[in-house]
């Protein structure tokens, strides 16, 4: 044992006097005392030895433990040293000017496409208008005419803030629409006001859908205001955004807050009107959800429909971005994939 002991020794204190790098120290102490280590495993052999044996290995293993010990700190106090002193005749030249690849930053494709459609309204006299995300039940639900029981509510299935206040439940509005009682109460008529924000719903995600979202949305409260004026709008935003041979069209369609309503088509940018997988062989695609605001909607923001008519249009800028951009799964816009977003930005 006392050669074992010698041995262990000889084998690494040559070794520790030779190591030059830090690395290799710490390598060297693992390989000693390590949970496997030489040094950690050697003394489950002294249940082993006679008594007279022990007497001698035991002082013998403890000094060449500490011994060994000792001379891989004093190692590392050397190197540390050495690399000290090699700092000092080092120099650098701070006035040489190293040329850096310059990179520019650029909005994010769903953020410049929503910024495309408020340039775009701007022009009419539409103004931006700022509501709240976080909404009462009553603003987001009941004065659009979808009261607690309405079926309608399956569709905009909500996250809700466990907390009320003296307005009711509140709740993370599923959509911009709750900024027209807000619009309403704020502004009288004639009014022109388009909305751009987060919106939130209880969804099941897929390539087309997200719990979180964007919608943009406009307000238009005027006399005499028709399913014309609902027609121009739509014309304009979708000529401008994918070019001015698309036909666009209203169909039938149904909201709470509108009567009448429409789904807003234009026909399909991909198979121009003959039948793609995309638009369902149909040569359409829905764009955008409109109408004329429902006079209980308009009584309820303190506007009289008998002399005022309204329009509420609004869109999907995520789910427009992805016909104008190709992009296949909604999801992508906000996986932070730097790669997509460059790639987008081309």
């Amino acid at each position: 044992m006392q050669e074992k002991i010698e041995g262990i020794k000889a084998k690494y204190l040559e070794q520790i006097l030779e190591a030059s790098e830090l690395k290799r120290l710490d390598e060297l102490f693992l390989e000693l005392f390590g949970k496997s280590g030489e040094i950690t495993l050697f003394p489950k052999e002294f249940p082993n030895l006679a008594k007279e044996e022990l007497r001698v290995v035991a002082p013998l293993f403890s000094q060449t433990k500490t011994e060994l010990e000792s001379l891989i700190e004093q190692r590392r106090k050397e190197i540390r040293e050495e690399a000290y002193g090699k700092l000092d005749s080092e120099t650098m030249d701070l006035s040489k000017q190293i040329e850096v690849k310059e990179r520019k930053g650029h909005l994010h494709p769903i953020t410049k496409f929503e910024k495309d459609i408020a340039d775009l309204f701007a022009k009419l006299g539409f103004q931006q208008f700022d509501s709240t995300q976080i909404d009462s039940d009553f603003n987001n639900f009941e004065v659009l005419n979808i009261p607690a029981e309405h079926p309608a509510r399956d569709l905009w299935d909500t996250l809700y803030v466990d907390q009320n206040y003296s307005g009711g439940k509140l709740l993370l509005r599923t959509h911009t629409s709750n900024s027209q009682i807000h619009v309403m109460k704020e502004f009288a008529p004639p009014l022109r006001e388009m909305i751009i924000g987060r919106c939130f719903r209880y969804e099941n995600l897929d390539a087309r859908h997200e719990h979180t979202f964007d919608q943009f949305e406009i307000v238009y409260i005027d006399k005499g205001l028709s399913m014309a004026n609902l027609q121009y709008l739509s014309e304009y935003f979708l000529k401008h955004m994918f070019g001015s041979d698309i036909a666009v069209r209203l169909k039938p369609g149904y909201y709470p807050f509108t009567e009448p309503s429409a789904g807003i088509q234009g026909q399909c940018i991909f198979c121009k009107g003959e039948g793609c997988k995309i638009c369902g062989n149909l040569g359409w695609l829905e764009l955008a959800g409109a109408g004329m605001m429902h006079p209980q909607v308009l009584r309820n923001g303190g506007i009289d429909p008998e002399e005022y008519s309204g329009i509420a249009w609004g869109v999907g800028p995520g789910r427009m971005a992805m016909l104008k951009y190709g992009v296949t799964d909604l999801r992508d816009f906000l996986s932070g994939d730097l790669k997509f977003l460059e790639e987008i930005d081309k």
